[in-house]
């Protein structure tokens, strides 16, 4: 079990990386999904029970991994939102083009 608060930090910041990682993948990537979903699944995976760790101290640990995770989903909520205003302009620039052979 890891006890040094800083080493835990840095462990939780690098798996906070992995889901930025893994999110933009998901949702800005190829195969990209409901950021909705994305979010859910995210906040619920934070709230872990780890045998033998207090309840304050789990309270504490899943404090600090919504701090970390916070920035990040916000960060893939906007880029999500970017990407789907720039195919909707695309849509619509294609549109007039469409009519037209018709």
């Amino acid at each position: 079990m890891i006890s040094d608060a800083g080493e835990t930090k840095v462990a939780l910041a690098a798996l906070v990386k992995m889901i930025n990682l893994l999110g933009a993948e998901m949702l800005v990537g190829k195969y990209r999904e409901d950021i909705d979903v994305f979010e859910s699944c995210v906040r619920a995976k934070l709230f872990a029970h780890v045998e033998g760790v207090a309840p304050e101290a789990t309270a504490a640990g899943v404090a600090l991994a919504h701090s970390l995770v916070d920035p990040v989903l916000r960060q893939l909520r906007e880029r999500v939102r970017i990407m789907h205003a720039a195919e909707a302009a695309a849509m619509a620039e294609q549109a007039p083009l469409a009519h037209r052979l018709n």
